[in-house]
């Protein structure tokens, strides 16, 4: 349903990611401990590790690297992030143990390498180790565990040379608060104010914080991806503890604001091997299901996808090599010009394609293309009208702010209403054309909402508009192509 519902989000990010559903769903934290993957001395003692119990510090399902293959294929996620953990310890998951997996299946593994930047005396040295992995592996990002490493966030040089690195190649820089059973672990190195002064002092950097949990420090730490936008969280199963991941997810998007704050800034872990992403996919599902359709459709579209959008070249579209089926604009030909003795009208025809059912297309850098060519051809003309028509019955044209919940809560109130049942509706008999029609509140829409046609004046060679006023076309009963009409003239 959110697939065939979807809006065009290249007007909300950046262009490649206009249709979401080119893009696999991705498991972001994967443990690199698997029966059938060589372990090094530290991953091995790390399983070893016991309890004055006897009982494991580090539960391990014992699976092997194809059985996790088939829970991914089995949830419908394509990518899984490998993770290492570097606690500066005799025991922890050293980034060999990373490579190692990753190398048996390259397509469908990526690494998120792990530094204990405490003891580490030369950025170069660093830099030279992520290089030498980089030419054998794929990575996303760095995780860093501050609590086990006493890493200082906020006075580390090696890490304060290590921001622009990742920022220059698009890593992430994932903090993990500390939420293991794992002994002398040291919280106030991810306090609540070190992270905050961590995140002002670098807010080019993706910063995801990793491990929070629902019960207890969510509360506290979710404030402030409210105040930086470079700030994620990672949802992951080890503070699931008395609860199903249902139970878990619910109470996460039960948190007022959670969603609109969130939903384009959230990655989903399973922590495999201690969980499988089955389980966290179901959970999620039966959680979203009672959501408002809005909320049940954007979340489903981008909540394990929104770790594609960190960097493109890492992680590929499904669809990679084939021709971009999801540009909006199609045609775009030279204007046909009619010139006067006062005034000169060029004329426009523009064909555009949708790509959902129901679609909100944002216009305002058509118009503003448009607009500008035309200048450009008559450098003398200072004033003129633009005029915009929509030929189609159910097509119109919307004006209204662009801020990107105001966007996506139109286009879902749009598509909601297109959703509704037309069985009683005269508008289901045979048409005259020969085919099935059963689509009357789509033109319902196109002649209660918006316009077939838009003047717009132009006044010293800009448009005369309120200036939070944007442009959409809102296009039904799609995918379809369709065409809108604009005329320019200019007065001498």
């Amino acid at each position: 349903m959110e697939r065939l519902y979807q809006p065009d989000f290249s007007s909300i990010f950046d262009k490649k990611y206009a249709n979401a559903f080119t893009y696999g769903q991705v498991d972001t934290l994967v443990w690199a401990v698997f029966k059938d993957a060589e372990k090094s001395e530290i991953l091995q003692n790390l399983l070893q590790l016991k309890n004055s119990e006897g009982r494991e510090y580090f539960y391990n399902r014992k699976i092997n690297i194809d059985d996790e293959k088939l829970e991914l294929y089995s949830s419908n996620v394509q990518l899984a992030l490998i993770q290492g953990m570097d606690l500066g310890r005799e025991y922890g998951i050293a980034n060999s143990d990373v490579i190692t997996v990753v190398k048996k299946d390259p397509k469908k593994f990526i690494g998120v390498l792990s530094y204990n930047l405490s003891n580490i005396s030369s950025y170069y040295d660093l830099l030279s180790d992520i290089e030498k992995i980089v030419k054998e592996i794929k990575i996303a990002g760095i995780v860093l565990y501050p609590t086990y490493t006493n890493l200082d966030l906020t006075n580390n040089r090696i890490l304060n040379e290590l921001l622009p690195y990742c920022k220059e190649k698009n890593y992430f820089i994932k903090i993990d608060v500390g939420n293991l059973f794992i002994p002398e672990n040291n919280p106030e190195f991810t306090s609540y104010e070190k992270i905050k002064s961590f995140l002002s002092k670098s807010p080019e950097n993706i910063i995801v914080l990793s491990g929070l949990d629902i019960s207890g420090d969510f509360s506290l730490y979710y404030q402030l991806v409210k105040y930086f936008n470079n700030l994620w969280l990672e949802l992951d199963p080890r503070s699931i503890g008395g609860m199903t991941p249902t139970d878990f997810f619910e109470q996460l998007f039960a948190i007022k604001g959670f969603i609109q704050n969130c939903w384009h800034r959230i990655l989903i872990g399973s922590a495999t091997p201690t969980l499988e992403i089955s389980q966290m996919v179901r959970g999620f599902l039966e959680a979203t299901e009672n959501l408002p359709f809005s909320q049940k459709c954007i979340l489903r579209t981008w909540a394990f996808r929104n770790v594609n959008r960190i960097n493109s070249s890492v992680f590929p579209k499904l669809e990679e090599g084939a021709l971009d089926q999801y540009e909006t604009v199609l045609d775009y030909e030279q204007p046909y010009v009619h010139e006067s003795e006062n005034e000169v009208n060029l004329v426009y025809n523009i064909k555009l394609r949708s790509f959902s059912i129901t679609q909100l297309i944002y216009l305002t850098q058509l118009i503003k293309e448009v607009l500008s060519d035309s200048l450009n051809k008559f450098p003398n003309s200072q004033n003129g009208e633009f005029f915009i028509r929509t030929y189609h019955t159910t097509t119109s044209l919307i004006v209204n702010e662009h801020e990107f919940g105001n966007y996506l809560d139109m286009h879902y109130m749009f598509a909601e209403i297109t959703r509704k049942d037309s069985s009683k509706s005269l508008h289901t008999v045979r048409a005259l054309e020969n085919r099935a029609d059963f689509n009357p509140f789509d033109h319902e829409i196109a002649t209660t909402y918006g316009h077939k046609q838009l003047t717009l004046p132009i006044i010293k060679r800009n448009l005369e508009i309120g200036s939070r006023e944007n442009f959409y076309v809102l296009v039904t009963f799609g995918p379809r192509v369709f065409q809108l009409y604009i005329k320019i003239k200019l007065l001498k």
